[in-house]
């Protein structure tokens, strides 16, 4: 009986106080996404410095991904260039050729750059089977190495391009973000409108825009249905994932321009505190590193809060947007004071030094904001201990 009102009260909490869910549950931009209108497609377009989510729609909808195998093999290779263990001089070694490789006069051996390219561009299943006879993976091992990323909604059937190669939107853009992050000179290969192989053949660029003056586009992947593509404009870099889409080419590119023209016409990746010392939650902190976010255009960049804590200052800021999905923004701190313990505790839970002069409401308000961000946790934990408590309490009253 005492577990029941122990629910119920955990329940009330979470309907009285909703701020305490995650933004990102709440929040969509739906501007962000209006060009793309059928409802069968699945999008997610993310900041690549943060990797902060700005919009989405069924982003964890399993779809057909012919061209799992090709992003598996560009992780492979960029987290080689990444550790230094490869460069893009070195050379692949072909075992049989294909239709996609006699076409560009590969018939022996090609570099890890030419491999780059293809894999954004093409679908050689005999490029696939020398980067995966190169690295020693098999299907069970493909999916076990898309599994430790805590990819769960991607499945390789096999490692040809198939439609039965399966995964969803958001899985898809960490992938890349990971590709991205571990070879960022990648974009320096994909944007190119033509690409010169080192056998002197040709290949065009799958990914095309028209010049704009407010973004650059460093390329990526286009695959019919499918396609990821990465722009900026300044330090903001956007990613922007769609799968299966069912309009031509022309039609869909003309839609992807204009998303990105709105997305850099309101979104801006920008400092929000610069490296130094400060008094903050009264507190003399010093921190080396500047701290930058993404901001809405329309948002004021003095409407963030801090929260120091565990050595870090972590800003969020005051709008159901952006500011709590994944990427909250942090530096590493160095802490002036020599505080006691349950100073440091409070300052960090409370920054008015006027907080016992404040009514009751203003105080409650004030301790709801500050600790929005882990009292779900705080429940859950509590819930879970309570319930492992009386489950034992019965198994012993039964012994």
């Amino acid at each position: 009986m005492r577990f029941k009102k122990i629910s119920i009260l955990v329940m009330a909490v979470a309907f009285l106080f909703p701020n305490l869910a995650k933004a990102d549950d709440v929040f969509l931009d739906n501007n962000a996404i209006s060009e793309f209108s059928d409802a069968n497609s699945s999008i997610v377009i993310s900041e690549y410095n943060t990797g902060k989510i700005i919009s989405k729609r069924g982003e964890n909808e399993k779809v057909s991904v012919n061209k799992l195998p090709n992003y598996l093999a560009l992780y492979l290779l960029t987290d080689d260039l990444k550790n230094k263990k490869t460069s893009l001089d070195d050379k692949i070694t072909i075992n049989k050729g294909d239709d996609v490789l006699s076409k560009y006069q590969i018939t022996k051996e090609l570099t890890v750059k030419d491999a780059i390219f293809l894999l954004e561009n093409e679908n050689s299943s005999s490029l696939l089977e020398a980067i995966f006879t190169k690295y020693n993976v098999d299907v069970e091992k493909a999916n076990s190495i898309l599994g430790a990323m805590s990819l769960n909604n991607t499945k390789l059937e096999n490692l040809e391009n198939s439609d039965s190669n399966t995964s969803s939107a958001k899985d898809i853009t960490f992938l890349n973000s990971v590709i991205l992050k571990n070879y960022p000179e990648l974009t320096e290969i994909t944007k190119n409108p033509e690409y010169t192989l080192s056998s002197d053949e040709k290949v065009t660029n799958s990914v095309t825009f028209k010049e704009s003056e407010k973004f650059r586009v460093l390329g990526l992947d286009y695959s019919g249905k499918n396609s990821v593509t990465y722009a900026y404009s300044g330090n903001t870099k956007l990613l922007v994932t769609v799968l299966n889409q069912s309009d031509d080419k022309d039609k869909f590119f003309e839609k992807l321009q204009k998303t990105y023209e709105y997305l850099f016409s309101n979104y801006q990746y920008k400092l929000a505190l610069k490296a130094g010392t400060y008094t903050i939650n009264n507190e003399n902190i010093s921190f080396d590193q500047d701290i930058y976010d993404l901001f809405y255009e329309k948002h004021s960049i003095k409407d963030v809060t801090y929260l120091l804590m565990n050595s870090k200052i972590l800003l969020f800021q005051k709008y159901e947007t952006i500011s709590a999905n994944e990427g909250t923004v942090y530096a590493d701190i160095k802490n002036n004071d020599s505080t006691g313990v349950l100073d440091k505790f409070k300052f960090n839970f409370i920054e008015d030094k006027d907080f016992s002069k404040k009514s009751n409401s203003e105080k409650a308000l004030m301790v709801i904001d500050r600790t929005k961000y882990f009292a779900t946790g705080i429940l859950a934990i509590y819930s879970l201990v309570f319930m492992s408590l009386y489950i034992m309490r019965r198994v012993v009253r039964k012994d």
